[in-house]
């Protein structure tokens, strides 16, 4: 199925091309001025596009209709046909990495080019694919022909890897530089092709498809293909889990609160959750690399850069900018990836534990040089609000636990344990004291239940956030009204400790 998505849907005309604008517009000014090179190069990582403009560019020389003022080939004249189905004598398109010898280049090439183009008012045309793979020689003999190359001949040459081909094969060619296609670009790409294929696919899992690709549309084609030939029709997540690695994206940035707050123990009891729940470790570690990048990335670059997450996750990275310091993400990020050139270990998700360790001891000691693990959590010195509306709901916090029932016992059981901080500007903030709750309470279909919850207790319509409270035990014990002993049950009964 991948194959037939990705073939059915090769781009016919310049128009059609995903990305790549300023190489489009070059070459469509080319084929209308009559200003042609004799050679090109078209340089980039797999998937960008380069083979599908080559022979759109060698398809639209070759039109017997084309318009005057457009370089759209028409699609429907003879040379057309036999170019789109691979027939034509003029269009020549060979795989250096299959034909690497100077006799292969002799014979394919150079022999070839000294037969003018069947088309008379066309051109001959070799697209030669992977021309870094030719020997020496090979390079030697093809010098020869783009030195002196016959009329009507044009040669595009396709690389993934400029850096292997000579500088004398490079100063012979314009060369174009083809970038990787952008997950926008990509999705949008990709919503198209599930309306002609009249599929549903969520959007999250697009956009998955296109993160999984790594600017690659022929990539991105392949998995949905994959992805709708095992659907039947509607692709849910479940189902998209079978070819997609599967990846919790909260549970990477639960993993990041729980650093940033220097909670060590909630980030080691995430990561061995995660294992006791099957997943694939070697993905979340992928993942966690990527987000923290992307922290790191915005921190420096700040709004011109753009985020591959959806909008809760860029949320998310925008704060954590914010909060962590270049500094610690520089740090963070060399210690995980020197933990993961650790490659064989019998606990797999040891490297990932002791990332977190490292990270908060270079902390602490960086701060108040102290090894007691309990002093990670430091307390803030910001009270409770004790506006009237935060007194209302707390006269009223039970009310918000009985109703929250009605979603699931799990989301009371985490209100139950958790307290409004502030509201202001209705803004009400819910302070918790693990990131892992932040990600239940953030879930879309929960926070619209919770809204509505808070909406008719304050009489008025508010916005939420949800944050790990650093001093957590004082403000709930003060929120609760109890004592310290029966603020240590509730921590107890859901698998806490008081620090």
């Amino acid at each position: 199925m991948s194959e037939v998505i990705y073939r059915k849907y090769r781009p016919k005309f310049f128009k059609e091309v995903v990305g790549q604008r300023p190489i489009k517009i070059t070459l469509e000014n080319e084929i209308l001025s009559g200003n042609l090179a004799h050679a090109y190069l078209f340089v980039g990582t797999r998937g960008t596009g380069k083979t599908t403009l080559a022979r759109l560019f060698a398809r639209s020389l070759n039109c017997l209709n084309r318009q005057e003022k457009s370089a759209e080939p028409c699609g429907q004249c003879a040379n057309c046909q036999m170019i789109l189905a691979g027939r034509s004598m003029d269009i020549i398109e060979i795989d250096a990495a299959s034909n690497t010898g100077v006799d292969n280049v002799r014979d394919n090439i150079i022999a070839n080019s000294q037969i003018p183009p069947f088309n008379s008012q066309g051109y001959k045309v070799f697209i030669i694919d992977e021309v870094h793979m030719l020997s020496k020689s090979a390079f030697n003999a093809l010098l020869k022909t783009l030195e002196e190359p016959p009329k009507k001949v044009i040669f595009i040459l396709a690389t993934t890897e400029i850096n292997k081909v000579p500088e004398t094969i490079i100063s012979r060619c314009q060369r174009f530089d083809f970038r990787k296609i952008p997950n926008k670009d990509i999705i949008k790409r990709l919503t198209e092709i599930i309306e002609w294929e009249k599929v549903q696919v969520p959007e999250n899992i697009l956009s998955e498809i296109a993160r999984r690709s790594e600017g690659c549309l022929r990539d991105a084609e392949s998995l949905l293909g994959q992805v709708i030939s095992i659907s039947g029709g509607k692709v849910t997540e479940e189902l998209a889990s079978l070819v997609l690695p599967s990846s919790n994206w909260q549970a990477v940035d639960s993993l990041v609160e729980a650093l940033r707050v220097k909670n060590l123990s909630t980030a080691l009891n995430q990561i061995n959750n995660l294992v006791d729940e099957g997943s694939d470790l070697s993905v979340f570690m992928a993942d966690f690399v990527n987000y923290i990048r992307q922290i790191m990335l915005y921190k420096i670059i700040g709004p011109s850069f753009v985020i591959d997450f959806d909008d809760n996750l860029t949320q998310a990275i925008k704060k954590h900018a914010q909060d962590f310091l270049l500094e610690d993400i520089s740090k963070l990020l060399n210690i995980i990836l020197e933990k993961l050139s650790i490659k064989e270990t019998i606990i797999v998700q040891l490297p990932l534990e002791l990332t977190c360790v490292e990270f908060l001891l270079a902390q602490d000691s960086s701060s108040e040089k102290t090894s007691d693990f309990k002093n990670f959590q430091k307390e803030s010195k910001k009270p409770l609000d004790g506006s009237p509306e935060i007194k209302k709901l707390q006269n009223n916090w039970h009310q918000v636990v009985t109703n929250a029932k009605t979603l699931n016992h799990s989301v009371a059981m985490i209100l139950q344990t958790s307290h409004p901080l502030t509201i202001e500007r209705n803004l009400l903030i819910i302070g918790l004291e693990y990131g892992f709750h932040k990600e239940q309470l953030d879930n879309l279909s929960v926070r619209d239940k919770l809204l509505t919850i808070f909406a008719d207790i304050l009489g008025k319509k508010i916005d939420l956030s949800f944050e790990v409270d650093p001093n957590y035990r004082h403000n709930h014990q003060d929120f609760k009204g109890k004592n310290e002993s029966e603020v240590g049950d509730i921590l107890k009964t859901f698998g806490g400790e008081m620090l």
